[in-house]
């Protein structure tokens, strides 16, 4: 597979070397994934292959071995890309790889045996190595990252690139149809494409791992925010982001148009002295899931501390809250189940916010709305009207009772 000039091949062999050495350092020293040490294997091979082409000339039963170093490199760097993406699965299967490579180079052993070194070896080396870089090139572009990758976007081009520049040397060696084009032309051209993916490699290597790397980075900064906006058990915003929600949905409310509800399980300290701490968990993860069933997108709903919740409800007048509340508490009675001595029930403290209040102002008032509800008897709601200083309490409203 006499390719290129004698000075080029060793261009070639050097700037491959460099490569593959700078790629299996970087991997050396960095976190790596699946599939990088494939492309490693394909630098190395692919060197190895270069360099044994230069002494066919010496020893001919050297070319087969060169050339299936050489025409390997698109089919492993191909593997591991599928192994980057193990998620990303490819309809073709990684076997047809294999077997593309098997039979092209079958094929060009068969005609070199037959022939000997001829023009028809090299144009059949030439249409199977720009054959197996295009069905690698295909392959790239049908992965479900491509079109976020651009590592993988210069992956595709520069592989069709080559894939065209041997195609074009196929076609001049076998039928001299290209008179545009000379021998040397495209000597040059596959050169430069050598040169062109030695030190592509280098970059690609680097920008897909570092491409992994930010998704991870990205992926894990998501959990721990999660994480900690969260409460785990009941999975509903904890106080903090609550109150940030809260504050975000008052802001883009019409003046006076939200209530707030807190609410509580009533007996829930009996509940975990009888019953243990597991059965107070069930309970409040009930609740949270009562509560997440019926609120609306816009509503904000969050566990304040121990049994205590409370909801934001925009552009909802104080007695639409109490149904709200109503609902939430049949919903809980309804999916109670015999794990409890007797169904849970839950108390409200229903507040409308005031057009010059803040969310901590109207909260204060919902806890004693809801301190009131306990004070006249449980399971049922009371709605708070008036300041800080004269606060006027509504007879409680039985809750629970309705039917869904």
């Amino acid at each position: 597979m006499s390719l290129t000039t004698p000075s080029l091949m060793i261009d070639g062999v050097t700037l491959m070397a460099m490569s593959a050495a700078i790629i299996t350092l970087f991997g050396g020293i960095q976190i790596v994934y699946r599939g990088f040490w494939w492309w490693v294997g394909a630098q190395w091979s692919a060197t190895l292959g270069l360099l044994l082409l230069n002494f066919t000339n010496w020893h001919t039963s050297i070319l087969p071995l060169a050339n299936l170093l050489v025409l390997q490199w698109p089919i492993v760097v191909l593997g591991g890309v599928r192994r980057f993406y193990p998620r990303h699965a490819l309809r073709i299967a990684p076997s047809v790889d294999l077997l593309m490579l098997a039979t092209i180079f079958t094929a060009w052993l068969a005609l070199w045996v037959v022939q000997g070194r001829t023009v028809a070896e090299v144009a059949a080396v030439s249409a199977g190595a720009s054959i197996l870089h295009l069905y690698s090139a295909v392959l790239t572009a049908k992965l479900h990252d491509f079109r976020r990758s651009s590592a993988l976007k210069i992956l595709f081009v520069a592989l069709c690139f080559t894939g065209v520049v041997h195609m074009l040397r196929a076609i001049q060696a076998h039928s001299h149809l290209l008179s545009w084009l000379s021998v040397d032309s495209l000597r040059m051209a596959s050169g430069f494409a050598t040169t062109m993916m030695a030190l592509l490699m280098v970059y690609l290597c680097v920008q897909l791992t570092y491409e992994r790397t930010s998704r991870k980075m990205r992926e894990s900064q998501r959990q721990l925010r999660y994480l900690a906006d969260m409460d785990m058990l009941t999975e509903v915003p904890n106080r903090r982001h609550f109150y940030e929600l809260a504050d975000e949905a008052l802001a883009s409310t019409e003046t006076g148009a939200a209530s707030i509800v807190m609410f509580d399980i009533d007996h829930f300290k009996l509940i975990n002295d009888e019953m243990g701490h597991a059965a107070g968990d069930a309970a409040l993860r009930k609740v949270a899931r009562c509560v997440r069933d019926t609120l609306r997108g816009r509503d904000v709903a969050g566990r304040i501390g121990g049994d205590e919740f409370a909801l934001l409800l925009p552009e909802t007048p104080g007695q639409d809250a109490v149904s709200v509340a109503d609902r939430i508490a049949t919903q809980l009675r309804v999916h109670t189940d015999a794990d409890f001595a007797g169904p849970l029930s839950l108390s409200f403290g229903v507040v409308l916010v005031k057009p010059d209040e803040n969310i901590n102002e109207a909260m204060r008032r919902a806890d004693r709305a809801l301190y009131e509800a306990k004070r006249q008897g449980r399971s049922c709601a009371v709605i708070a009207s008036g300041t800080d200083e004269d606060l006027v309490f509504s007879t409680s409203q039985a809750m629970g009772l309705s039917t869904i």
